[in-house]
């Protein structure tokens, strides 16, 4: 990058040296003549290549650098008019003096033809304009590459940041999942439960998921299959004081981001309360046709429960995730009422959003 960089200023700066090479021999030419000593000419050429040189330079460093990365237009039109006045104003003035300088029979023609208006408007102000165009054309390359530079930059410190942040947010919700499922085997073994090495594998299962499976975006089959792991261990934890039912109707299979609806699933059994009865009810419904229609809704008590806060983890997390993973194309509602929680998640496909 670095040394594509130099190469394309050494062609810069090579074709703007010819141009000044290219000035002089214009500035010979049209201040020489048969009839003019070549003393005359180098001086006139000499004299109106610095003046040109010196406007062109005036003009980059205080007209087009303050002003074109602005994009102050007004200002840049103004200050280039000066620009130009001055140039004539300068060659008049040098026009006079060496006209006095350098007055005699034989280069009276050449220094009448310098003092012409024609002459120092198509000389000095040709070059002029010609340098000027030159250096506005290469800085606003010079701002166009910049920008899609700093727009490239931006835009992969954006995604890098994004990565972490899933990374993190991943980190969190792994040790959660882990926490409450190990506090439901410690309850099982203390029971000495002969469920325990069917709870144990169904945990295995669960930690693999999380630690191998879920680095990309996983089936959909294989998220609802670690929830139907999870609730057998919550079964076997709550017993009889648990009522689940889980209704799955696929007619189209997904890829997903993994962990979003099983957070949903953990959620409910870490906020959920047991009604008046003594029991749990916890209701899971999924539908998938163009999109993803996951429902989840359980009893609790809506005085105390805390839908969108769970020190760091929860539905926080999830909230955050399905924005970075997922945009405008996922929604999830919740609604605590009549001592039910409901969370609503709706997974949009990118055929069914262009749609």
């Amino acid at each position: 990058m670095l040394a594509t960089t130099d190469k394309r200023k050494w062609i810069v700066y090579g074709v703007f040296t010819l141009y000044w090479l290219f000035a002089f021999y214009f500035f010979k030419l049209f201040y020489g003549s048969s009839q003019t000593s070549k003393n005359v000419t180098l001086t006139f050429s000499i004299i109106f290549l610095f003046i040109s040189f010196a406007c062109v330079d005036i003009h980059h460093r205080f007209v087009t650098k303050p002003n074109l990365p602005a994009r102050r237009y007004f200002r840049f039109v103004i200050f280039s008019l000066y620009v130009f006045v001055t140039a004539f104003w300068l060659e008049s003035i040098l026009t006079f003096i060496l006209h006095i300088l350098f007055w005699s029979f034989d280069n009276a023609r050449i220094v009448e033809e310098s003092n012409d208006i024609r002459f120092q408007v198509g000389g000095v102000n040709m070059i002029v304009f010609g340098g000027v165009a030159f250096r506005f054309v290469v800085e606003t390359l010079n701002l166009q590459r910049q920008k899609e530079k700093t727009d490239k930059l931006a835009m992969e410190a954006h995604l890098k940041l994004k990565e972490v942040e899933l990374e993190l947010l991943k980190s969190q919700v792994n040790p959660h999942f882990l926490f409450n499922a190990l506090n439901c085997i410690y309850g099982l073994s203390l029971e000495k439960s002969e469920q325990t090495p069917k709870v144990i594998m169904q945990l295995s299962e669960m930690l693999d998921y999380m630690l191998y499976k879920s680095n990309g975006e996983v089936l959909l089959c294989d998220e609802i299959k670690q929830i139907e792991n999870y609730t057998a261990i919550q079964k076997v934890r709550f017993g009889e004081s648990l009522h689940l039912t889980f209704r799955k109707e696929f007619r189209q299979e997904f890829s997903i981001a993994p962990l979003l609806l099983l957070t949903l699933v953990e959620n409910a059994f870490k906020h959920g309360k047991p009604s008046k009865e003594g029991i749990l009810k916890v209701d899971i419904e999924i539908k998938t046709d163009a999109i993803i229609d996951f429902k989840l809704i359980n009893s609790c008590s809506c005085d105390d429960i805390e839908v969108s806060t769970s020190g760091g983890l929860g539905l926080d997390n999830l909230n955050r995730r399905l924005v970075l993973q997922y945009g405008n194309r996922a929604d999830l509602q919740t609604n605590c009422s009549d001592n039910f929680f409901e969370a609503r998640l709706i997974i949009k496909t990118i055929d069914n959003e262009e749609e």
